[in-house]
């Protein structure tokens, strides 16, 4: 298994538009056989997050190999595990 840094960006549709925090990065590693499980594990967390909250819309997403880009409390969630919103901080 290897680590990815996974960034899902929203948007907060209650939000003003010029509001500086109308859109807004969420980050978490994802712990996966390869990036392609990471990323798509990933996006139906977010999506899930998103369709829960119906204020946020998401956008997009990124993945990257782990390497130094994240922090030691970034969260961390295996392919498979539905973590809750509030063990991936969103």
């Amino acid at each position: 298994m290897m680590r990815y840094l996974y960034t899902a960006w929203f948007e907060d549709q209650f939000a003003e538009p010029d509001d500086q925090d109308r859109e807004w990065p969420a980050c978490i590693v994802i712990d996966a056989p390869g990036v392609a499980e990471a990323h798509s594990w990933g996006d139906h967390l977010a999506r899930a997050f998103a369709t829960r909250r119906m204020s946020e819309l998401f956008l997009r997403s990124s993945i990257e190999a782990e390497g130094d880009n994240a922090s030691r409390s970034t969260p961390v969630v295996s392919v498979g595990v539905e973590a809750s919103d509030r063990e991936l901080g969103w």
